[in-house]
C-alpha cells in the first residue's frame, strides 16, 4: 500500500534524516527500545520492518537480534520477580501443562513458540521462565527460532523503502511461506501441550475403592467337594 502511494512517499534517505540527529546512537536507542518492547505490549515484526527501512536487511536483523537477547532477559527477570500468580492468570487453565512441557524441553518449547505465529510468543516464555526453566535453552531457542522471520521481515522493510518491488514482493511471499510452515511445525507443541497429565486427584478417583465389607466367610473343603462358605444352608441341627 505504501509503494502504491508513491515511490517516494517513504525512502530511507527520509528515515535517516529523522535519525540524524541521535548520531551514532541511533543503532543503540533501536536496540534498547526493542529491548522493553515486551513492556509495552507491541509486536516486534512492525519494528523489525522499521528497523529494516532505516538501517538496511543486515543491520536491522543484527540489532533486532540483540533486541530480542535483551527482551528475552527482561521477561525473564520480570517473571522470576513477579511469581506465578500473574504467569497463571496470563496463561489461564493451560498454565500447568506449559510449565511442565517448558520444564521438560525449554529448547524446542522456546524453539517452536517463536516460528509458530498462533502462540504469544512473550506469554509463553514468561510462564516458562516463572516455571523455573532454564535461561539459556529458552533463549537460544527463542533467538534461532526468530531468524527466519526477522531475515524476512528486515528485508521487506529494506526493500520497500528503498524501491526494490521485486525485492518486497519476494520478501513478503518468504513471510506469509515461514508463517504456513511455523504453523504446521509449531502443531508438535500444541499436542504437547494437550497431552494433559492426570492429577493426582484424578488418579485416586478413577482407582475403584476398595469394600469395607468383608468378604463371606468360606471353610476349606476337601479336594473334589465344593467349599462350604456362609451363603450355603447349613444342616439341620440334630435332635
Amino acid at each position: 500500500m505504501l509503494r502504491l502511494l508513491g515511490p517516494d512517499f517513504i525512502n530511507q534517505k527520509d528515515l535517516h534524516a529523522l535519525l540524524a540527529p541521535m548520531g551514532k546512537w541511533a543503532p543503540v536507542a533501536f536496540i534498547l527500545f526493542l529491548a522493553v518492547r515486551p513492556v509495552t505490549l507491541l509486536p516486534g515484526q512492525v519494528f523489525t520492518a522499521v528497523g529494516g527501512m532505516i538501517f538496511g536487511t543486515r543491520a536491522a536483523t543484527l540489532y533486532s537480534l540483540a533486541g530480542s537477547f535483551l527482551a528475552t532477559l527482561l521477561i525473564f527477570a520480570l517473571s522470576r520477580w513477579l511469581g506465578t500468580r500473574l504467569m497463571k492468570r496470563m496463561a489461564g487453565s493451560r498454565y500447568p501443562v506449559i510449565t511442565r512441557v517448558a520444564k521438560r524441553h525449554g529448547f524446542k518449547f522456546a524453539l517452536l513458540t517463536c516460528i509458530n505465529p498462533l502462540l504469544p510468543t512473550d506469554v509463553m516464555i514468561a510462564a516458562a521462565a516463572s516455571a523455573k526453566a532454564r535461561f539459556w535453552p529458552l533463549v537460544l531457542g527463542v533467538l534461532l527460532g526468530t531468524v527466519p522471520g526477522t531475515l524476512l521481515t528486515a528485508q521487506f522493510g529494506s526493500g520497500l523503502a528503498q524501491g526494490h518491488t521485486v525485492a518486497t514482493v519476494v520478501s513478503g511471499v518468504g513471510m506469509v511461506v515461514s508463517l504456513v510452515l511455523g504453523a504446521l511445525l509449531g502443531r508438535r507443541i500444541f499436542h504437547e501441550l494437550n497431552e494433559e497429565e492426570p492429577s493426582e486427584g484424578q488418579d485416586e478417583q478413577s482407582q475403584p475403592r476398595e469394600s469395607h465389607r468383608h468378604p463371606p466367610l468360606a471353610a476349606k473343603g476337601r479336594i473334589g467337594q465344593p467349599a462350604l462358605s456362609t451363603f450355603q444352608e447349613l444342616p439341620p441341627a440334630g435332635p
